[in-house]
């Protein structure tokens, strides 16, 4: 499996059917598109459809901290830029901004904790196989060399 060597970036647009009566991406499309860029992560480490088919094991979102910063609009580019920022043998912490593709405003920032689970014998936790916590390894050292400009606050990996 090729890691990528760039911060994961995930482009969509606010299609109007993503809009409430405010006139806003409603909130709730916030989280489905950081979703879709927690599921394009999830291929690049090889955790995707295809690895839940052959091992029976996935990852399930298990918290999800969102802040709204500013309003998407019907047709607006949006861009989401994904860090890993922290992970150990079963858990990933994943770090969203939701960018206007144009302005480069932050419109939401998302962190998210991701746990592997066995599905056949669970569902339980159960460690990444070695291939898989090689390429979370890298992916941490990727994208760990800028601090972060926003945060979503009171969400991590806690430690014994």
């Amino acid at each position: 499996m090729r890691l990528q060597t760039d911060m994961l970036v995930l482009k969509r647009t606010c299609e109007a059917g993503w809009v409430d009566f405010n006139g806003h991406m409603r909130d709730a499309y916030y989280v489905l598109v950081v979703s879709f860029a927690n599921d394009q992560t999830m291929d690049e480490l090889g955790l995707g459809p295809k690895y839940l088919k052959a091992s029976g094991h996935t990852l399930y979102n298990i918290d999800t901290h969102i802040r709204y910063l500013k309003e998407a609009h019907d047709g607006d580019p949006l861009t989401v830029e994904m860090r890993l920022i922290d992970a150990d043998d079963k858990r990933l912490h994943l770090h969203s901004v939701i960018r206007h593709d144009e302005t480069g405003d932050a419109l939401a920032v998302n962190e998210s904790l991701l746990l592997h689970v066995d599905q056949l014998r669970g569902p339980r936790s159960a460690p990444f196989p070695p291939q898989v916590a090689e390429l979370v390894k890298r992916r941490l050292h990727r994208d760990s060399g800028t601090p972060l400009e926003l945060r979503a606050g009171h969400i991590g990996i806690k430690r014994k």
